[in-house]
C-alpha cells in the first residue's frame, strides 16, 4: 500500500480525514480504513484480539535496528519468571545508562515483540541499554498486577546494575501508551515509598486519566486503532471494576502530589483520544510543585 500511487490511495482512503485543523497522512489514512473494516468487532475476545494486535504490530513496526544486541532471560519476581529482553547498544563501554521499558497494550495485550524494533532504535539512538519487560496480562491477572511487576523490574535493574554493566545512577523509565502510564507510576510510587527517582520519565502517548473526557477523548473517539469503544473495552479488561479508574496508579494524572518526579519526555499522537491529556491540556486538580508530565 506505501508504494501506490496516490490517486489509488485515495480510493481506498475516501475523503481526507481532519481532526482538531489536522490533516491525517494520507498513506495512513488508507491504511487504517482497510484495517479498520476488518478489525469491526463489538466486543472481540482478549484471545483474539493480542492475535489480531500481533499482526497489526508486525506489519507496520519495521525492522530492528541489527547493530544492537538483543538477549532474552527471565527476572525471577516474586510473581513467577518474568520475561524480559535486553537491547545493547554497539557504542556502550564500562557502565552504560539504561532505560526499562514497557510495553502498549492497554494492558490487556502486547507482549517483548510489541516494541521489539522501537527498543533497538531506542538502544542505538541514546546509546543505552534497553530492558523491555514482559510485566503480566489482564484479564488472567487484572491491575495491579502489571504495576507491581513494572515496580518489581525496575527496582530489580538498580539492584542487579553492575552486574549487568549498567550506571546505577543513569537508569531511565518509560513505555508507551498504558507501558508510559506504568513508567509514570513507578516515579509516583518511588517517591510515595522513599526510593530514589529515575533519571528521567519517557512518556509516550500517556494515558495518565482514565477518568477524563471531552477534548481529544471526543474528537478522536473514532480514529483508529485506538477509539473510545476499544478504550471501554481495555478498561474493562483489565481493571477489577471501574471504580478503579479513580486509583492514582491507573490514572497519575489525578494525584495531587506532583511534586519531586524525574523530568519526563511527552510524546503525543495527533490522532489519539490520549492526546490533549499528554500535550498538557489535562489539568491535575493541585497545581502545586512540579508537573510530573513536564516539558
Amino acid at each position: 500500500m506505501s508504494r501506490l500511487p496516490r490517486r489509488v490511495l485515495r480510493r481506498f482512503a475516501g475523503e481526507p480525514l481532519v481532526v482538531d485543523g489536522r490533516t491525517l497522512d494520507l498513506q495512513i489514512h488508507a491504511f487504517a480504513s482497510q484495517a479498520s473494516k476488518r478489525a469491526a468487532k463489538t466486543n472481540p475476545s482478549p484471545k483474539g484480539m493480542r492475535s489480531t494486535f500481533d499482526r497489526l504490530m508486525s506489519a507496520t513496526n519495521g525492522s530492528p535496528d541489527r547493530a544492537v544486541a538483543v538477549h532474552n532471560r527471565t527476572l525471577p519476581s516474586p510473581a513467577g519468571a518474568l520475561p524480559a529482553r535486553i537491547y545493547h547498544p554497539p557504542s556502550a563501554s564500562g557502565n552504560a545508562p539504561a532505560i526499562v521499558w514497557f510495553h502498549q497494550g492497554g494492558g490487556v495485550i502486547g507482549g517483548l515483540d510489541t516494541d521489539h524494533s522501537l527498543c533497538s532504535r531506542l538502544s542505538r539512538t541514546c546509546g543505552a541499554m534497553v530492558i523491555s519487560v514482559d510485566y503480566r496480562l489482564a484479564p488472567e491477572h487484572r491491575f495491579p498486577a502489571g504495576i507491581e511487576d513494572a515496580l518489581w523490574s525496575y527496582q530489580w535493574v538498580v539492584d542487579n546494575a553492575g552486574g549487568l554493566g549498567i550506571d546505577q545512577s543513569r537508569i531511565a523509565v518509560g513505555g508507551a501508551s498504558t507501558g508510559a502510564t506504568f513508567a509514570a507510576v513507578v516515579c509516583q510510587e518511588r517517591r510515595t515509598r522513599g526510593g530514589p527517582q529515575p533519571v528521567a520519565q519517557i512518556l509516550a502517548y500517556p494515558d495518565i486519566d482514565g477518568t477524563a473526557t471531552g477534548g481529544s477523548r471526543s474528537t478522536c473517539a473514532e480514529c483508529f486503532p485506538l477509539t473510545a469503544q476499544m478504550l471501554a473495552w481495555f478498561a474493562t479488561n483489565y481493571l477489577p471494576d471501574l471504580s478503579a479508574l479513580n486509583d492514582h496508579r491507573v490514572s497519575p494524572g489525578l494525584n495531587d502530589e506532583l511534586w519531586g518526579l524525574a523530568r519526563a519526555v511527552v510524546v503525543t499522537a495527533g490522532f489519539d483520544p490520549l492526546r490533549d491529556a499528554g500535550d498538557g491540556r489535562h489539568q491535575p486538580r493541585s497545581s502545586q510543585g512540579n508537573r510530573s508530565f513536564g516539558r
